[in-house]
């Protein structure tokens, strides 16, 4: 653990990392004698009437506030602010304070009406107008993380957005700031970004999966009552199978093939025992999802009968698929289909079984702890060797590799986490 004059000089160098980072101002106290040391923040004096004013300097000064958290504070015309607290021989010695940013959802628009209301003079209120228009705006998600490096710095005490404190410091509204009202801007954002990626679904916009891995994994911020993290985080991913399904359907997937992959993800879904198991099913959920609704777009010349055949087929590649039973099954004789089915499709019934049954398998190795045997043998490739085989021609690399680079991105980008019944 780090020392006093150590923190101290690690929340210097804070201050002026935030700052170059995106022009965020930062201030420190005395906490015994409530005066200010120094601050980055242009235009301090403007600031600090805003921060007083609306009661936020007396606030994180105040025996409400748990000294030992970041508390996040909101002034009179609803700019942000962060404070946490240095402590020396075990009490509370500095206050350092980051802000004001408005987040990203503020109205910037509406300063000028919150100036008026304050009672300022014409000239005072143009002179404060230019000044607020330079403030930062800072998404909610990353003063989130602000709040945590600032923590960390000041106490080397790793601190998650659960344990951050809200006060609304605004005289004239009633409404307090709490973890629930602000968790509603990020479920907002949460729900934007699924529309949008359904939307891609719908449109077979194979790029999808690109656009989730900038967003939150596993991020919908709902709470199901279940008191089960596991339940909570395998009910978020059912939901959203439905959804895709939904909007593969109105993208012009059958009905048929959506339903059985919805189907056949719910049961991935339920079968995984890590967070990491889940982000990979919905990753490759969305993918896949989006893969058929491309197939079925650029493909409209492709007829009812070859149509019916692809779906026959994708909701029977654990059944033997027999050429004779899948002829029967459309229609047709075996020979003309066949014939049928490569001029449409460009490419061989045979293949096109195989080509399914290695997504499959894809799917398979990334959320289930099947053995590569057990895939082989389930999907009628006759032996592992042949199954590798055929894995490395259409994929580039052998079912163990592919498992194992799965497994390795996932680790690296979110660490590896088990569930805890």
């Amino acid at each position: 653990m780090g020392n006093y004059h150590d923190k101290l000089k690690n929340s210097n160098l804070f201050a002026g990392m935030v700052y170059s980072a995106c022009k965020m101002g930062a201030w420190c106290y005395s906490y015994n004698r409530r005066n200010m040391f120094y601050s980055t923040c242009p235009n301090q004096q403007e600031f600090m009437m805003f921060f007083s004013m609306s009661g936020c300097l007396d606030y994180i000064f105040s025996d409400e506030v748990d000294t030992t958290k970041p508390v996040f504070l909101s002034d009179s015309i609803g700019m942000l602010w962060v404070a946490d607290y240095l402590y020396q021989n075990e009490q509370p010695d500095l206050v350092i304070v980051i802000g004001p940013v408005f987040n990203s959802n503020s109205s910037v628009r509406g300063i000028e009406d919150s100036l008026r209301s304050l009672n300022f003079s014409i000239q005072v209120r143009k002179n404060l107008l230019q000044i607020l228009q330079k403030v930062p705006i800072v998404s909610l998600d990353m003063m989130y993380q602000y709040a945590s490096m600032l923590h960390y710095t000041v106490t080397e005490e790793i601190v998650t957005s659960r344990d951050f404190q809200f006060q609304h410091s605004c005289q004239n509204s009633e409404e307090e700031m709490t973890y629930a009202s602000v968790e509603r801007v990020s479920m907002e954002r949460v729900r934007m970004s699924e529309e949008m990626i359904l939307q891609m679904i719908r449109e077979g916009n194979q790029d999808c999966k690109r656009l989730m891995r900038e967003q939150v994994v596993l991020a919908r911020p709902d709470d199901y009552q279940t008191k089960s993290p596991q339940r909570e985080d395998k009910n978020t991913v059912l939901i959203f199978a439905a959804l895709c399904s939904r909007a593969a359907m109105e993208g012009g997937l059958s009905l048929r093939t959506a339903k059985n992959m919805e189907i056949q993800y719910i049961t991935a879904v339920e079968q995984a025992n890590a967070v990491t198991e889940l982000i990979n099913i919905r990753e490759k959920m969305m993918e896949d999802f989006a893969a058929r609704v491309h197939e079925c777009r650029t493909h409209p010349e492709v007829s009812r009968v070859v149509r019916d055949c692809c779906d026959y087929i994708q909701n029977n590649l654990l059944e033997p698929l027999e050429l004779t039973d899948i002829a029967k099954e459309v229609g047709y004789t075996e020979y003309y289909l066949t014939k049928k089915f490569y001029k449409e499709m460009g490419v061989r019934l045979s293949d096109y079984i195989k080509d399914a049954r290695i997504e499959l398998a894809k799917i398979w190795l990334v959320a289930t702890q099947k053995s590569i045997e057990e895939i082989s043998d389930q999907m009628y490739f006759g032996s592992r060797s042949y199954f590798s085989k055929v894995f490395r021609q259409k994929v580039g690399m052998t079912p163990a590799a592919y498992r194992g680079q799965v497994d390795v991105n996932t680790d690296s980008r979110k660490g590896r986490k088990e569930w805890k019944e």
